[in-house]
């Protein structure tokens, strides 16, 4: 197949899950490991924000990050936000993050849910590249409009120097329906293969 067919029919495949607005699709799948159902992104309707936080069970920088991403999805928990652990790991070859181990990662959570992206097709249709990632999706009446897609914040090696959150000021801002100041951000982390 050559080259221009090829990118030509990936366009409008994706095209079908999300638009150059950046709004994604309510019919984008996510496999839940914990009850191992399938489900969509309209299961998300109700809330005003969903988080999703691109992970990793052996990236070093998303090891880093798991507790700060708890406490943060504890703060806007009763703001009406949704957190959401995705894995794309499941469909390597190295079979170093299977379904099994991502189950057992997702009981040492509170209350986040864990998902698999098996296929990557969440991780392609939001051009997500780094574990930890994070994008931010709010409810449109077309589905969900993307409005942040990065770094969790500015200093991935210690909680203790972040001088910017990136999560929290965009979800400060969606929450008080203000314009988002940094819709992207360079994420630091482990390449997603």
């Amino acid at each position: 197949m050559n080259l221009r067919l090829f990118l030509t029919l990936s366009a409008l495949l994706s095209s079908s899950f999300c638009t150059a607005q950046n709004i994604v699709s309510k019919d984008l799948r996510l496999y839940n490991v914990v009850t191992d159902n399938e489900i969509t992104m309209s299961h998300f309707d109700s809330h005003d924000a969903v988080v999703m936080v691109f992970t990793s069970i052996r990236c070093p920088y998303a090891k880093l990050y798991k507790d700060r991403v708890s406490a943060l999805s504890e703060q806007y928990a009763d703001q009406n936000v949704r957190f959401l652990f995705v894995n794309p790991h499941a469909a390597h070859p190295s079979k170093k993050e299977t379904i099994a181990l991502m189950k057992e990662e997702a009981s040492s959570l509170d209350d986040m849910l864990y998902f698999s992206d098996t296929n990557h097709e969440a991780r392609k249709l939001l051009n997500v590249e780094k574990s930890p990632e994070v994008i931010i999706l709010t409810p449109s009446s077309k589905g969900y409009r993307k409005v942040y897609q990065g770094a969790i914040d500015d200093s991935p090696q210690s909680e203790s120097l972040v001088r910017n959150n990136y999560v929290q000021m965009t979800l400060n801002n969606v929450l008080s329906n203000k314009e988002v100041s940094v819709a992207y951000q360079q994420p630091v982390g482990c390449r997603i293969k």
